[in-house]
């Protein structure tokens, strides 16, 4: 067991002025007052980041199938102040995306559980369109299957969690139907969706839009397409790879007035050159370049990010001008919320994980900490 005194604490009832925080792998209580405990010399302390689209940093990426991958992703998140995520796959042949959840699974039962908790599984694609493929390899798309997919989710022994589709393919009304029913988050992305296709997903319970602007169809005054239905829904949450590079700032300003901070998730969309210096890495199958901060393969084609999150955090912060609090938000309660686990993370709150950031008024990271074990 250990405390923190002398700390701004971010708590789900309200900012708790020079406050303490004691906790074990939970949180045991919060309170102000004299205490025995570290002095945190009035830092702030907020929930710890959850990255729902991540695909690798530090050489590793989820698609090598490697329980030494995973442990890095597990290790080096923390350091950017993200204290759970889900593995992202990408679109390959079906021999890859099973073992890449079959890797997953096995993870989970006999791995290393330090650092960042690994959550389950995003799945994005090979249920995609290729109009709006991106970065995905076009000659491994299929159209959705609910038979694919339980093969999928019986190799990852049902720890997929999150599946980026698009609505418009034959098969898709069924998938989708299937996921729901599974409990399985649906988001529309990589969709060259109209409209009226979107306003039916939605309403049939998917519930967000992947990477916000990247990779959907575009506005028309006749036809709002994927871009122009993420603006006008209310309920849905988006995505936002705020790198700046993704989306200008201008952009991210238009999300956040338009879906506010309720309905923005933060993410970094991150490839295995996050944190490494700029050269040529593999994404999918893929050869990406990475210089000055722009993942793209040989065609010019963004190619995930190497956004840490604690960067993407501040750029919000900057371009809208948002209180701390809206960013817990977009960084951390929403994921939570999204995925059915408030229960646990998202929040500080008495009972839920010892999941949190010591940082400053300008968002500088000074400590992350994992389940009451510091790892960054």
């Amino acid at each position: 067991m250990k405390t923190l005194k002398n700390l701004n604490l971010y708590t789900t009832d309200g900012i708790i002025k020079n406050g303490h925080i004691t906790f074990a792998d939970q949180i045991i209580s919060i309170g102000t007052g004299e205490v025995e405990g570290i002095d945190m010399k009035g830092r702030l302390l907020i929930p710890g980041f959850i990255d729902q689209h991540i695909h690798g940093v530090a050489g590793a990426d989820v698609m090598d199938a490697s329980a030494k991958a995973l442990a890095m992703l597990k290790h080096e998140l923390p350091k950017e102040g993200t204290t759970a995520f889900l593995a992202t796959t990408m679109t390959e042949e079906d021999e890859a995306i099973l073992a890449a959840c079959n890797t997953v699974d096995r993870f989970l039962n006999d791995g290393d559980q330090h650092g960042a908790e690994l959550l389950g599984i995003h799945l994005e694609g090979p249920f995609i369109s290729p109009v709006y493929k991106g970065a995905q390899r076009e000659d491994a798309i299929i159209n959705p299957s609910v038979e694919r997919f339980n093969a999928y989710q019986e190799a990852a022994g049902g720890h997929i969690r999150h599946v980026t589709m698009a609505p418009e393919r034959p098969g898709a009304d069924q998938l989708l139907a299937h996921l729901v029913k599974t409990n399985v988050t649906v988001s529309i992305g990589h969709s060259d969706a109209d409209d009226k296709t979107v306003e039916s997903a939605l309403a049939r319970g998917a519930g967000c839009f992947t990477h916000g602007y990247n990779a959907m169809s575009r506005i028309h005054h006749r036809n709002l397409g994927v871009a122009g239905m993420m603006l006008l829904d209310d309920l849905a949450y988006a995505e936002i790879i705020p790198d700046l590079i993704h989306t200008n700032a201008q952009a991210i300003r238009l999300l956040y007035k338009t879906k506010t901070a309720d309905k923005m998730i933060i993410v970094t969309d991150a490839m295995r050159a996050k944190g490494l210096a700029d050269g040529r890495y593999a994404l999918g199958g893929q050869d990406v370049t990475v210089s000055q901060g722009e993942a793209r393969l040989a065609d010019g084609t963004l190619a995930g990010s190497v956004l840490k999150m604690i960067d993407g955090v501040k750029h919000v912060k900057n371009v809208t001008g948002c209180a701390i609090e809206d960013l817990i938000k977009m960084a951390s309660l929403n994921p939570a919320r999204l995925h059915g686990i408030t229960d646990r993370k998202g929040q500080i709150k008495v009972g839920l994980d010892a999941d949190f950031l010591i940082v400053d008024e300008d968002l500088n990271l000074y400590e992350t900490w994992c389940k009451g074990v510091r790892c960054a």
